[in-house]
C-alpha cells in the first residue's frame, strides 16, 4: 500500500475551503477533509508583509496522489500562489490507512 499523507493548505475563506473539499473527496483525491478554525497568518508577498485571515484546510490522502490533488487545489484556489504542503503520515492505524486506500482512487485511476 502507498504511504498517507495530510495535505494542508490554507484558504481565503471557509467557502473556498469547503468548496475545494468537496472536488476532493468527491473525485477522490482524498479521503476526507477538516476544516480548522480562522487563523491570522502573516508573510512576505510582493515586498511587503501581509496580515490575513485565513481558513486552514487539511485533507487526508495517499502520497501518490499528490501532484493530482495539488493541480486541483490550484485550479480552484483564490491564491495566486497558494502553499499546497504534503505531510507525511509517520504512523498510521492499520483500519484508517486501509479505509482512506479504499477512498481514494490509484494514481493509475
Amino acid at each position: 500500500m502507498s504511504e498517507v499523507i495530510g495535505v494542508w493548505v490554507n484558504c481565503a475563506s471557509e467557502e473556498e475551503a469547503t468548496r475545494i473539499a468537496e472536488e476532493a473527496v468527491k473525485h477522490r483525491l482524498a479521503a476526507s477533509s477538516n476544516i480548522h478554525a480562522p487563523i491570522v497568518s502573516s508573510y512576505h508577498w510582493k515586498g511587503r508583509v501581509e496580515n490575513n485571515r485565513e481558513v486552514p484546510l487539511l485533507l487526508k490522502t495517499r502520497a501518490s496522489l499528490f501532484g493530482h490533488l495539488s493541480r486541483l487545489i490550484e485550479e480552484m484556489h483564490s491564491y495566486e500562489t497558494p502553499g499546497i504542503i504534503g505531510i507525511p503520515a509517520g504512523h498510521v492505524n492499520a483500519a484508517y490507512k486501509e479505509w482512506i486506500m479504499n477512498e481514494t482512487k490509484s494514481a493509475a485511476d
